[in-house]
């Protein structure tokens, strides 16, 4: 039996990178999964690599997770199609790399929107269908380490990451009386579009730019998405019914300190 068989889930950011791995591998441990990105193409890719099985049930929806009628119509959806929502992946994310004196504030905005609002909203209306069962659920929220300490060119994203974690710790509070848990994932570098993007924007080939990054992961890489998917079974499971309000690193190590 699968780690995750009978659950419902809504994985938002599923059209690529960390929300597509994610999404990929909750169907293969069983869960029903909608698949939800800004990008619909995306999702239709995300939905063509799940592979087939008797287990796979997926479907995908367009959402911009800034948007609450999107988030809430994606969450009312999943639980139409399936009965209920056990399971939300705030995972959508954006990045806008500058230095804080020269970041456009429309930049700035735009940051919290998706990466702190957006999580607000799929919290908000997660909670609201999860109470409807006295199963509980599993809240998971994608942060990062550059949620756990200050990151120069990262003025917006990381401080959007880090008060997700403060969010997390209060949705653990008010989630339990529901057996609703709430958790962050705090990937480091891991490969994915933003970062290539990232690495793109120092000027740096692929290859130099992973070498740079991983300088400070003592494993001596780079993040996989499958890393990072892993994780997230683990905190949708029931695996971890007694973990909440956690900032859980996947980070090779980084967050424990420096390599001499």
């Amino acid at each position: 039996m699968g780690r995750l068989d009978g659950k419902t889930a809504v994985v938002t950011g599923a059209g690529s990178g960390l929300g597509r791995a994610i999404a990929t591998r909750f169907v293969a441990e069983g869960a029903r999964v909608l698949v939800t990105d800004v990008d619909l193409v995306g999702c239709e890719e995300t939905l063509a690599a799940i592979p087939a099985g008797p287990r796979a049930a997926a479907a995908t929806r367009r959402v911009d997770v800034s948007r609450e009628p999107e988030v809430e119509a994606a969450v009312a959806e999943a639980v139409q199609r399936w009965g209920r929502l056990d399971v939300m992946v705030a995972n959508a994310g954006i990045g806008a790399p500058g230095f804080l004196a020269d970041l456009p504030l429309e930049d700035w905005q735009r940051v919290l929107d998706v990466n702190l609002t957006g999580v607000f909203l799929c919290a908000r209306h997660a909670l609201r269908a999860m109470r409807e069962d006295d199963r509980g659920g599993s809240i998971v929220v994608m942060s990062s380490v550059a949620g756990l300490h200050g990151t120069p060119v990262l003025g917006a994203y990381g401080p959007s990451k880090a008060a997700v974690l403060q969010l997390v710790q209060t949705l653990a509070l008010e989630g339990a009386p529901s057996r609703i848990r709430a958790n962050a994932l705090c990937p480091v570098w891991t490969e994915s579009p933003m970062v290539d993007a990232f690495i793109q924007g120092l000027g740096l080939t692929p290859e130099q730019g992973a070498k740079r990054l991983a300088r400070d992961i003592p494993l001596g890489r780079l993040g996989k998405p499958e890393d990072v998917a892993g994780a997230a079974v683990y905190l949708a499971s029931d695996e971890s019914a007694f973990v909440t309000g956690v900032a859980l690193p996947i980070d090779g190590g980084h967050m424990a300190g420096r390599l001499p």
